[in-house]
């Protein structure tokens, strides 16, 4: 006997296919069947009545096998709220979700010192073992074996709370009414935020639930777990996108089991297909990381707010210095705010001075005021550690012909390329192609180039010029991409051997330095006029969140900003700490000119390697607007009208709602000649409309 089920595949597919099997699947189990001519992981949708199928079942092909745990239906309504909201095809969805699905029954794994190995080489290598210690080791029964994946008997160190922490905890924490809701905690660098939702995860695990803690960067990860293993003395589960297959199957092993655990990872993390879940942390949640913007977009702090209703779970927000959106929801009681109003070492907050570029200019070639100098030198003699910040990755963000002044640009996309001069070459910061520095100008056939502008390894030269004697490093994406460098990086940053650290925005997400007194902030005003409406927003943020490194710990900070624009309503907010009155200028602004969180975007991309073929559609997209009545924005080009070989235009839905967004969307879709589809991405809620 047969019995017949809906499948989606993973991959670009939207709508079921038919299967059958030869016994009664539960929803949302996991299948291999086959597609194509391939073998295909899918999942099991619905169960369909022989009677109910239009076509020929004997061309019905079989489910090759399955696996015994299936999807939750919590789950499976989350994946199909993600596929409607964000227009991702749903087969993506799953495929995003569970490519690496296990294939087989849980085995045993080899623990050690309260940490987790996978394999006996990857034990020994994590713990340089030689095979005589191996063998003497598992004979005095120190290396045993577990069905576990993830280890937590007790917390290893006990997680005080002050009594503001503590008030806060127990008004999130409600044991008679652990159900749905939103929390925002809103405090100070170096408030105790960690310390307190590390508190709600020990009473989470306690109840025998599973936890979820997103941070913004992959990068992050290392240094978050190493806080967790001192408090809970075991390792958390860690999921990003460098993970081998192999950890990825155990941890999706034992989430689908139920096991109670906790997973920290980047964006993808929310995706997860949790069984038990109870509580989310979403940590930086102003981020601009958690939104997904190549490949299928989407939110992921959204996403953890829909995911943490769709489980009956509580869902904790966590920043400095938290986003309009959740501000704004604030308002309508969305979200239960919680503020922290001091530092958890009860240090006063850093002394913030804005300095007037317009007449403390440096001198030629250089780009450090005799503030700053002065400042640094008093601190490095002091032995206090100093930050330079800068965001501008590379040596020099531009380079010109020295005749007729045209900039290098990448052949695939209409950007300018940035010199690394660490690895002597030009790099494009959007496709990632790599050029050597040697050019030949293609307006004039010159040879000799200017740098122009800084970057961090510019900065670096002057820093060390300055101040003969003093070590520095830069702490950027780029050099803490290898874990080796990452790992000795920090150890002499702790070690104060670093006496000066160049950073890039990376370094105000997290990173607690004790010993880091004075923060200087090179150029405040980089990226204040752009383009994107959420330009001041981000620039406050970020201004913030480096601010907040200094002087965490003993005494008293300090912060200078480099600006030329010393009287905008930004630095005045960020000099006299007066967030609030920064958040009402800023929504007022956006509500006069009806822009997010007031209204709702979705933002039309088109794609094409031609540019008369996309001229072509975008006339076709007018013409279906003007036919049907959709009030639409544009065409308007991209910021960067040409990228990865393609030629880009946008167009822009504004409405009330989000149902009256997919409405507009969905009538467009329905009429777009299904050969120009393929052309079209859809990005709900961009991060910049620009």
């Amino acid at each position: 006997m047969s019995y017949y089920f809906e499948v989606i595949p993973f991959g670009q597919i939207q709508e079921s296919l038919t299967y059958k099997y030869s016994q009664i699947l539960p929803l949302g189990c996991i299948v291999q069947v086959p597609l194509r001519g391939k073998i295909q992981g899918g999942v099991v949708l619905v169960q369909t009545k022989e009677n109910d199928i239009q076509f020929d079942l004997k061309k019905i092909l079989k489910i090759k096998s399955f696996y015994p745990h299936a999807i939750s239906k919590e789950n499976l309504e989350f994946y199909q709220y993600l596929s409607l909201h964000y227009f991702i095809d749903s087969g993506m969805v799953y495929k995003m979700a569970l490519q690496q699905y296990p294939t087989s029954d849980i085995k045993n794994y080899f623990t050690y010192q309260n940490q987790i190995s996978i394999s006996q080489k990857s034990l020994m290598k994590k713990f340089s073992l030689s095979s005589k210690s191996w063998k003497d080791l598992i004979a005095s029964k120190t290396i045993s074996q577990t069905s576990k994946s993830f280890l937590f008997e007790k917390i290893a160190k006990p997680i005080v709370l002050n009594d503001v922490q503590s008030k806060i905890f127990h008004s999130i924490w409600k044991k008679e009414n652990m159900s749905f809701g939103t929390h925002l905690i809103d405090g100070v660098t170096g408030s105790g935020k960690t310390e307190l939702y590390f508190k709600l995860i020990e009473e989470n695990l306690s109840i025998g639930k599973q936890t979820l803690v997103l941070l913004p960067e992959i990068a992050l990860t290392e240094e978050w777990s190493k806080r967790f293993f001192e408090y809970f003395g075991c390792e958390p589960f860690i999921w990003h996108s460098k993970q081998t297959k192999q950890q990825k199957s155990r941890i999706l092993r034992s989430l689908l089991s139920g096991e109670p655990c906790v997973i920290v990872g980047a964006r993808s993390a929310v995706l997860l297909p949790f069984q038990n879940l109870k509580l989310i942390i979403c940590d930086e949640e102003h981020d601009s990381s958690y939104k997904q913007e190549e490949g299928p977009r989407y939110h992921a702090k959204d996403m953890a707010i829909y995911k943490a209703k769709c489980n009956d779970a509580i869902c904790t927000l966590v920043s400095a210095s938290p986003s309009l959106e959740t501000l704004y929801n604030l308002k309508s009681k969305k979200i239960i705010s919680h503020k922290l109003l001091s530092q958890f070492h009860k240090t006063e907050l850093p002394e913030i001075d804005v300095i007037d570029m317009n007449t403390s200019k440096p001198s030629s070639k250089s780009w450090i005021s005799k503030q700053i100098y002065d400042e640094t030198l008093k601190n490095l003699k002091n032995k206090n550690q100093v930050l330079f910040f800068l965001n501008r990755r590379g040596y020099a963000p531009t380079k010109i012909c020295a005749n007729c002044h045209a900039a290098v640009q990448c052949q695939h996309c209409a950007v300018n390329l940035v010199y690394h001069k660490r690895i002597d070459r030009l790099i494009c910061h959007h496709c990632s192609s790599f050029y050597e520095p040697q050019q030949i100008c293609k307006m004039c056939s010159s040879d000799k180039f200017i740098s122009l502008g800084i970057g961090l390894e510019r900065l670096q030269e002057e820093v060390e010029r300055l101040f003969p004697g003093y070590q520095s490093q830069v702490f950027s994406s780029d050099t803490l991409r290898s874990k080796k460098n990452k790992k000795i990086l920090m150890k002499e940053i702790f070690d104060q051997q670093t006496n000066l650290l160049i950073g890039s925005q990376i370094i105000g997400k997290s990173f607690h330095f004790p010993n880091l007194k004075l923060v200087n902030i090179i150029d405040g005003d980089s990226s204040l006029f752009s383009p994107d409406f959420r330009a001041m927003e981000k620039t406050y943020q970020l201004l913030q969140q480096v601010a907040g490194r200094s002087g965490r710990e003993g005494e008293r900070g300090k912060v200078l900003i480099q600006t030329y624009n010393p009287q905008h309503p930004i630095f005045e907010s960020i000099k006299n700490q007066n967030r609030d009155d920064f958040i009402s200028m800023e929504l007022s602004r956006r509500e006069q000119n009806n822009l997010p969180p007031y209204t709702k975007i979705a933002q039309l991309q088109l794609i094409h390697p031609k540019l008369p073929d996309l001229r072509d559609i975008c006339m076709e997209v007018l013409s279906i607007s003007k036919k049907h009545q959709l009030s639409i924005l544009g065409p308007t080009p991209s910021l960067i009208p040409y990228k990865k070989n393609h030629y880009q235009e946008n167009f822009y839905f504004k409405e009330s709602s989000y149902v009256n967004l997919r409405k507009k969307i969905n009538l467009l879709k329905s009429h777009l000649t299904p050969k120009n589809l393929r052309f079209l991405n859809i990005d709900v809620d961009p991060l910049s409309v620009a």
